[in-house]
């Protein structure tokens, strides 16, 4: 059974394919989705991380979007794990409050099962960053993203996960400038990398893509890119290319 329930409206925090099935943005994702899904199965790629160069540039949208995308339409077995230590945006994206979660399996202070939360929509679950762990308890209260991807932990919890879920999408941390990509990178089958448009460098997005290798990225999301398409919302604008 799932430790926790999703309860909260979410309607603007940003999940937006929620509230806006029908819409231009939700066609975007559902294309994109079936285009990292064919790869995917091609490739048996199972566990992703969807990443960034540098914060701000729309990874826990894509991520969020994504897995509502992938279990709602398209009737896949989804978990979305947060596993940006520093920036955790998971549950407040969500609307979830309180609960276990990765931190606290990791620990020791509840199973997997116990830790997920279940989504919004059929198929989908939560692992979101949880309640930090008191200092006396664990060194995770005062380490960072390295520290939990190295942990033994994380590979028990991808290992389990990958018996029960078709997909495991990893909001994880942006690679530059600090957070070494390469310890996620050796866990996971695959990478997203989501680009903005006119405020990632091309420097920066050359030593991302230098940081991670080419042999686990699956392929690239561009947001909010300017389109001749009549139809829109907001900023949201994708493209995908492998």
């Amino acid at each position: 059974m799932i430790g926790s329930s999703y309860k909260k409206d979410i309607s603007k925090q940003g999940v937006i394919v929620l509230n806006k099935a029908a819409s231009f943005v939700s066609d975007r994702y559902r294309l994109l989705f079936a285009k990292i899904d064919l790869i995917s199965r091609k490739e048996d790629k199972k566990v992703i991380a969807i990443t960034s160069a540098v914060k701000g540039e729309g990874k826990t949208t894509t991520s969020s979007n994504l897995a509502v995308i992938a279990a709602r339409d398209f009737g896949k077995r989804v978990l979305i794990i947060d596993g940006d230590y520093k920036n955790p945006s998971l549950a407040i994206r969500f609307g979830v409050k309180g609960s276990l979660g990765l931190l606290n399996v990791i620990s020791g202070e509840c199973d997997l099962t116990q830790g997920l939360t279940t989504g919004p929509v059929e198929n989908l679950s939560l692992l979101t960053m949880g309640r930090q762990v008191r200092r006396g308890e664990s060194e995770l209260a005062i380490k960072g993203n390295a520290h939990i991807w190295t942990e033994n932990g994380i590979q028990k919890i991808l290992k389990e996960a990958r018996l029960s879920f078709d997909y495991i999408w990893i909001d994880a941390p942006p690679i530059l400038p600090l957070f070494d990509m390469s310890v996620i990178s050796e866990a996971v089958d695959g990478i997203v990398l989501v680009v903005k448009t006119g405020v990632t460098p091309e420097a920066v997005l050359s030593q991302a893509v230098k940081t991670l290798g080419s042999n686990k990225i699956i392929g690239s999301v561009l947001n909010c890119a300017k389109t001749s398409w009549k139809y829109g919302y907001g900023q949201y604008k994708y493209k995908y290319d492998h």
